[in-house]
């Protein structure tokens, strides 16, 4: 899949397409990944800070690991996001 995760949208995205991918409903990933279904679908819409474990969890519901990469670009300024 090898997307890049910018936001929480970009995550919440990148979660929804996944599940979709794999024909699963929230209520799915949630059981799998033992948390709410509405947790769930807080994270599609990016309208969470969930813990880091949380979405890790997730993640490994869906059959995705997280992996952190050298940003190509440089001069990041982490207050426009």
């Amino acid at each position: 899949m090898g997307k890049i995760i910018r936001s929480n949208k970009d995550l919440g995205a990148a979660i929804r397409l996944a599940r979709k991918n794999k024909d699963l409903r929230q209520v799915d990933v949630a059981r799998k990944a033992s948390i709410r279904q509405a947790l769930v679908s807080e994270l599609e819409t990016g309208a969470t800070t969930a813990k880091l474990d949380t979405v890790i969890r997730v993640l490994a519901s869906l059959d995705l690991d997280l992996s952190i990469v050298p940003r190509r670009k440089t001069g990041f300024d982490p207050t426009a996001y």
